[in-house]
């Protein structure tokens, strides 16, 4: 299936209209990342992740391993996008990473060892989706020290990442916030564009990555 027929499945799984236009990616410039991404107020969703039993934890690449779960779990009630992650062949179960400030986190390889992440507002109905990192030098490596949805600080961080922050095109700070058990949520949301870069800091406060994202 193409990066174009995975966006158009994501872009029907939208359940409801928003006032925040939906952000599909366009034709990406180097060094911008790719991700498949569909908004469901302000959240992401993905292509094929594939269940390797008993492992996933460790293929995962962080300290975090989760707890396995059934896929039909990640999305309860969310029937669009429960059929979308069917259309892209997700696996039967993903890792349960744990809950932060109210959401719920859940992480798989797609059968390309792509990383994929799903997030769940458990206490909001629509807040809820799924991105996946389509690069070869995907979450973690050397470069790519955390997996983010575009539109706040809401994801996963690799081992040794203290603090992630929002940067706008000059670089200055737009959004900052801890990371706990490679986990991280803030509350503050932005519109297409607004954040350029993630970045990623030690427990020192030294700098590990500044990575472009999508459509910045």
């Amino acid at each position: 299936m193409s990066t174009n027929d995975v966006v158009a499945r994501l872009a029907a799984a939208n359940p409801i209209p928003t006032q925040v236009p939906v952000a599909l990616p366009e034709p990406l410039r180097v060094p911008r990342r790719r991700v498949a991404v569909a908004i469901a107020l302000a959240v992401a969703v993905a292509v094929p992740a594939a269940a390797f039993a008993g492992r996933l934890g460790d293929l995962l690449g962080i300290t975090n391993e989760g707890t396995s779960v059934s896929t039909s779990q990640v999305l309860p009630g969310q029937d669009k996008l429960d059929q979308a992650l069917a259309d892209m062949n997700v696996g039967s179960t993903m890792q349960l990473l744990g809950t932060l400030n109210g959401v719920s986190f859940y992480a798989a390889r797609n059968a390309d060892g792509q990383f994929c992440l799903a997030i769940d507002h458990v206490q909001q109905t629509y807040e809820k989706g799924v991105l996946c990192d389509l690069n070869a030098d995907n979450f973690p490596s050397a470069d790519v020290k955390a997996i983010s949805f575009p539109g706040g600080l809401q994801g996963v961080a690799a081992d040794g990442v203290a603090t992630v922050a929002f940067l706008d095109g000059s670089g200055a700070v737009l959004d900052s916030t801890p990371v706990v058990d490679n986990l991280f949520v803030s509350d503050q949301r932005f519109g297409p564009g607004e954040a350029a870069y993630l970045e990623t800091l030690d427990a020192q406060g030294n700098v590990l990555t500044k990575q472009p994202l999508p459509g910045s």
